[in-house]
């Protein structure tokens, strides 16, 4: 078994996922005749997917609520949902771009001849296709995805089932969310890297990936 693997979060981490969403949000909210709220889709895309994480709904299930919410029309069924918010994910898509120090910290990761892998919350064939859309798509590279290992940060057998599927007793994760990324891997054992690009928080290790693996 290899002894140690590295493991990096993918939105807000490698790819701006904040930039990508204000843009798309932008584009798409005037075209069912609202006009873009910003903050209250970030509140929902958490809540969303905190109740994922929780196990409470589903992937798909957690964006079909969302589009609910935002759109305050609850009696929307679920095939609607999903024609809406394929329009928003159209424009997401368009706008996905990688952080100028993704490339060169995955290359340097890579070198270290450990195992290196996407640990994601997000569902494989969108995280996949991000890599391959931004420049990232490295073939050493390991989608460990909640679609395909079924289950999600920050509950423990994610990342148990991470370590089974790369042969890894150990790891070292980089990601931008304390809970997901930090907090619940440091209380397995694992190393872990807090990524705040703004330097406002006091708890983070980094600001920048170039930071890492030199």
């Amino acid at each position: 078994m290899t002894t140690h693997a590295i493991l990096f979060d993918l939105d807000g981490t490698l790819v701006d996922h904040t930039s990508a969403a204000h843009a798309a949000l932008k584009a798409w909210s005037p075209t069912l005749g609202i006009e873009p709220d910003f903050e209250r889709w970030i509140e929902l895309d958490k809540w969303g997917f905190a109740r994922f994480e929780r196990g409470e709904t589903t992937h798909l299930g957690q964006r079909r609520d969302r589009i609910r919410a935002y759109l305050k029309d609850l009696a929307l069924d679920d095939a609607t949902c999903d024609g809406i918010y394929t329009g928003y994910l159209t424009a997401y898509e368009e706008n996905w771009t990688a952080y100028p120090d993704a490339l060169g910290v995955l290359q340097r990761a890579v070198a270290t001849g450990d195992p290196v892998g996407i640990l994601t919350n997000g569902a494989a064939p969108m995280q996949q296709d991000k890599l391959d859309r931004t420049g990232l798509n490295l073939p050493e590279l390991v989608m460990l995805a909640a679609s395909t290992l079924d289950s999600a940060k920050p509950r423990p057998e994610m990342y148990a089932r991470a370590l089974a599927h790369v042969g890894a007793a150990s790891a070292t994760i980089i990601g931008d969310d304390w809970v997901n990324d930090v907090q619940a891997p440091r209380e397995l054992g694992w190393t872990a890297f807090y990524i705040d690009r703004s330097g406002a928080d006091p708890r983070a290790d980094i600001s920048s990936l170039d930071e890492l693996f030199h």
